[in-house]
């Protein structure tokens, strides 16, 4: 299969072993514990694939244009949106503005949040979502850049792009690899 501008990769949590054992190292045991709790996703990390072999990824350290060897690729699934060829070349151009911008350790905290209030419940997890009200476009997480990205091409994941997950982009795009 060949990779194509827009396609998203997105890391099962069970190849993503030692992310518990990072945040605790970089954050401490409770969040490390909390984060453990609200963690029932299937996916732990999301990253936009902008062609010629990269991709663009949030990480703890920030926004960074990323290249994997060929061999890391099978530890991603790869999921697909339908875009036209005037989205995919807006795409190109839009993730200029994320290159090097922080990582945003808040919404890292909050993401889980209204799920976990919310009990699974989507339409209190929105109301919950629009109380926090938390919304920093200086800074993201892994899915909240993918989401942002989409957003400016005329794509909304979901209602508030600082709350979208790993698991929201794999429920609403194909999976294709």
């Amino acid at each position: 299969m060949k990779f194509q501008t827009g396609d998203v990769l997105l890391l099962p949590k069970e190849d993503a072993p030692g992310a518990y054992t990072f945040v605790e190292k970089l954050f401490g045991k409770d969040i490390a514990d909390f984060l453990s709790q609200i963690e029932h996703h299937r996916y732990i990390h999301a990253e936009l694939y902008v062609g010629n072999g990269y991709s663009i990824a949030a990480w703890f350290n920030g926004v960074h244009l990323v290249s994997y060897p060929l061999e890391a690729f099978d530890k991603f699934d790869v999921f697909r949106m339908k875009l036209t060829d005037e989205q995919k070349a807006k795409m190109r151009g839009v993730i200029l503005e994320y290159f090097n911008m922080p990582y945003d350790f808040m919404s890292l905290i909050l993401n889980g949040l209204p799920e976990m209030l919310s009990f699974g419940i989507e339409p209190l997890e929105r109301l919950i979502e629009n109380y926090l009200n938390y919304d920093n476009p200086n800074a993201v997480i892994c899915s909240e850049l993918v989401a942002r990205v989409y957003e400016k091409v005329g794509v909304k994941i979901e209602p508030h792009a600082e709350f979208v997950t790993p698991d929201d982009i794999s429920e609403r795009f194909e999976k294709v690899l």
